[in-house]
């Protein structure tokens, strides 16, 4: 009984407005830019149902139709390089206040869990929305705030490719102390944390492991695929970890857990950037100790009494 109803189901007809479908269709190849009559036709023949019987005629009754509907469409000249173009609609997403901050703060939460490719998915997403709100303040502040937003994306594609990992590239970097230089790096590996993301390489400017912002590389000069380096500048931090930090450590991905109890932790880590790792140390307070290298307790120490002392002369 239930595969027969199935059955007559799957006969069942669904009828279709064929002009509506078109016009439909119209309206989004608009909505993503101007299209000459050409274009449009092409469109439509390339889609299911409707790609029958499809001339400039088709085209010229679903503009005027969406016409009718209160679209504003600039008319085909030699001034717009013959294109149809959508410059306003009736049928915008309308986002009051509440809730555009609420989906802004929506978007700055997720991009805290999410990679950076998922963040830059996010981003597209979140553009495509609110370009159907016609709000150019709401545009705006979308396109300003979005995380990752500085960060040239022909670089990133570049950066991300497996391939250039190991080689000798030549870049164009806006130092925040030495304003923008060319300097040479073999790249290693792109991390993205706290909503930043950073290229982990070797300078041969200060010949050691370095960690650049993305959004500060402006360009890629050049590539030397002639050779592949191999370079190591890192070195082993133990330390254990008690109290609260313990309760919510999170091992990071250069970081292996070598002891663990009901009460500690003790973790060894392949520091490749002292900054950032002093800064995750320094994170923990009270609740982190030291074991070795003997060094870099003398190095945290140090670091410990300068900030006192930048506190000190407030």
């Amino acid at each position: 009984m239930v595969i027969k109803q199935l059955q007559k189901r799957k006969e069942k007809k669904v009828w279709i407005s064929l002009t509506g479908l078109r016009t439909l269709i119209v309206f989004k190849s608009l909505l993503n830019g101007g299209k000459t009559i050409n274009q449009l036709v092409e469109i439509l023949k390339n889609q299911p149902y409707v790609n029958k019987s499809v001339s400039k005629d088709t085209v010229r009754i679903a503009i005027n139709t969406l016409k009718s509907a209160g679209c504003e469409i600039v008319r085909p000249s030699k001034a717009n390089k013959y294109l149809y173009e959508l410059l306003s609609h009736p049928f915008n997403l309308n986002v009051n206040n509440e809730e555009f901050d609420a989906l802004i703060d929506l978007r700055d939460k997720l991009s805290q869990n999410y990679n950076w490719q998922e963040v830059l998915i996010m981003n597209d997403l979140f553009d495509k929305i609110f370009a159907l709100t016609c709000n150019s303040n709401q545009i705006n502040m979308v396109s300003e705030s979005k995380p990752l937003g500085g960060i040239n994306i022909n670089v990133l594609s570049i950066l991300a490719k497996p391939e250039i990992l190991g080689k000798k590239i030549s870049i164009k970097y806006s130092s925040p102390k030495y304003g923008i230089e060319d300097i040479d790096i073999i790249p290693k590996k792109l991390s993205y944390d706290n909503a930043k993301l950073h290229l982990f390489c070797y300078s041969f400017k200060y010949n050691k492991t370095s960690i650049l912002n993305i959004e500060r590389i402006l360009e890629i000069n050049k590539i030397d695929i002639s050779e592949n380096y191999e370079t190591e500048n890192t070195y082993s931090v133990v330390y254990k970890l008690t109290g609260n930090s313990f309760e919510i450590f999170t091992k990071a991905d250069y970081e292996e857990i070598i002891e663990k109890t009901q009460n500690f932790v003790k973790v060894s880590a392949n520091v490749e950037n002292e900054f950032l790792f002093i800064q995750r140390i320094l994170t923990y307070g009270s609740d982190v100790k030291i074991i070795s290298p003997d060094f870099f307790k003398e190095k945290l120490i140090d670091k410990i009494k300068l900030i006192k002392k930048r506190y000190e002369e407030v």
